[in-house]
């Protein structure tokens, strides 16, 4: 993110544009056969996530409080020598992992709905781009409308953590490893 004010709502929409990409290809190829294409994407979720609930104090749930500062250069940059790092308990560190977890969470399934409605979109799109590489903003603006485009209303992300509505749930058993 670039320096600026962005609300709740922005960075959690942020949230499931990143995952957008996995998420075509779990939809198009299956569980099993996407790439490591989106790592950087999973990056940026993670950072954003972090310090929605870290930093900025974008939860009910941990409080308006930040738990950490942010980053300004590196400890070998003479920034983090010497200075005495906040230690927070457990249970506060538990409770924000928990809503990392959920605002990831949310925003996959949020994504998740948005391409699936949109299929015949991302198909469409796909094969435009193998065949001309490129898509200009009219273009994709004129396919929006020929596919009446489905938007979603993104209201801030919901309570639950969802973990059975996402995908890889059936794990081998630690035995079988």
């Amino acid at each position: 993110l670039e320096a600026g004010l962005y609300s709740r709502q922005y960075l959690e929409s942020q949230l499931a544009v990143a995952l957008g990409g996995r998420l075509a290809e779990e939809i198009i190829f299956g569980e099993d056969n996407t790439t490591t294409g989106a790592s950087n994407d999973f990056q940026q979720v993670a950072n954003i996530a972090k310090r929605m609930i870290k930093e900025w104090g974008m939860s009910d749930t941990v409080g308006r409080v930040a738990l950490e500062t942010p980053q300004q250069g590196g400890p070998f940059m003479g920034r983090a020598m010497g200075q005495q790092r906040t230690r927070w308990g457990t249970k506060i560190m538990g409770k924000t992992d928990a809503e990392v977890e959920r605002l990831v969470n949310n925003s996959y399934l949020k994504a998740k709905q948005i391409i699936t409605e949109n299929r015949p979109l991302l198909d469409h799109l796909a094969k435009t781009l193998v065949e001309q590489e490129v898509v200009s903003a009219e273009e994709f603006q004129m396919m929006l409308v020929e596919f009446n485009a489905k938007v979603a209303d993104f209201d801030i992300i919901g309570d639950d953590l969802n973990r059975d509505s996402l995908p890889f749930q059936n794990m081998p058993a630690m035995s079988n490893i």
